[in-house]
């Protein structure tokens, strides 16, 4: 990965797995930014539908494609990286849309605040069959953002526009690569801002990844295993723990509320009922599923 950087490019790094339907409105997005000094960094990651024709209708010079075989987002992300030339990273999937005027308005703010090594803005969500807008993600957290983040991800993967640096998303990682990524930029001593104003948006497939809801907590509990070891972020990691071992109905989570309370005793009748909230939520799920299976 070449440390030479263009000053004033931006390189939009777009993994595509098989986005026929959507990749197109999200290239649209890349290319009529009111910035114009970007490369646009498209990875097919062995896409088997018409994902590759669709990308090679559209004709401008500043877009740079590949294919590869299948080996993932994080792969294709990080194949990304080693094409990219730019001073600055935005990071982009094929099926979500970036405002016309991000990344001018985050080089901006870049430019003026040396500080900062990632700014990032507010997020949009709408559902893939209507363009009816349902949530927008308003989180504000802004610094040294380690312990936060360390709790949970709160950063869409396009939301930061952020200065290029020696940093790869974790291949063996099948779910959540972008919380573990976000986490080491910050355990880096990077510093985060935000800008409050929606200028990306994320479309909510059913097929999507983070739809399988059961495998995504089994991933919360990787990454926190990840980091178990850094005895200054041990709160979070318990709180991370406690929380996607309830939603998933297990008694582990008896062992890091105990954990919990130990650090903030103060917490500990008010998170003994969320427990057991979520066991019931949990195990009414199953139950639902189980009868509507018969």
């Amino acid at each position: 990965m070449s440390e030479v950087r263009i000053a004033g490019l931006v390189s939009i790094i777009i993994p595509t797995y098989n986005n026929e339907k959507t990749i197109g409105e999200t290239l649209v997005s890349c290319i009529e930014q009111t910035y114009e000094d970007i490369e646009l960094i498209v990875v097919n990651d062995g896409s088997s539908d018409m994902t590759e024709r669709v990308v090679l209708s559209y004709e401008d010079e500043r877009m740079r494609y590949r294919s590869t075989k299948n080996h993932g987002v994080s792969h294709a992300r990080n194949f990304g990286l080693e094409m990219s030339r730019g001073e600055f990273i935005q990071f982009l999937d094929a099926d979500d849309l970036i405002d016309r005027s991000k990344l001018e308005t985050q080089i901006r703010y870049l430019r003026n605040h040396e500080r900062f090594d990632l700014v990032y803005c507010f997020t949009e969500y709408f559902k893939e069959d209507s363009e009816k807008i349902f949530y927008v993600n308003e989180h504000v957290f802004e610094g040294d953002v380690s312990h936060r983040m360390m709790r949970g991800n709160f950063l869409p993967i396009h939301a930061p526009l952020i200065r290029w640096c020696n940093l790869t998303f974790d291949e063996q990682l099948k779910n959540l690569e972008d919380w573990d990524y976000w986490i080491r930029f910050a355990l880096s001593g990077r510093q985060f801002a935000c800008i409050p104003e929606a200028l990306c948006s994320v479309r909510v497939r059913k097929e999507s990844k983070s739809s399988n809801y059961e495998k995504t907590l089994e991933s919360y509990l990787t990454i926190a295993e990840k980091y178990d070891h850094i005895s200054e972020y041990e709160f979070e990691i318990s709180f991370v723990k406690f929380i996607r071992l309830a939603e998933l109905g297990r008694v582990k989570s008896l062992f890091y509320l105990r954990k919990l309370h130990r650090k903030n005793p103060k917490g500990c009748v008010s998170n003994f009922f969320l427990m057991i909230y979520l066991w019931i939520k949990c195990y009414a799920k199953r139950i639902l599923r189980f009868l509507r299976f018969r």
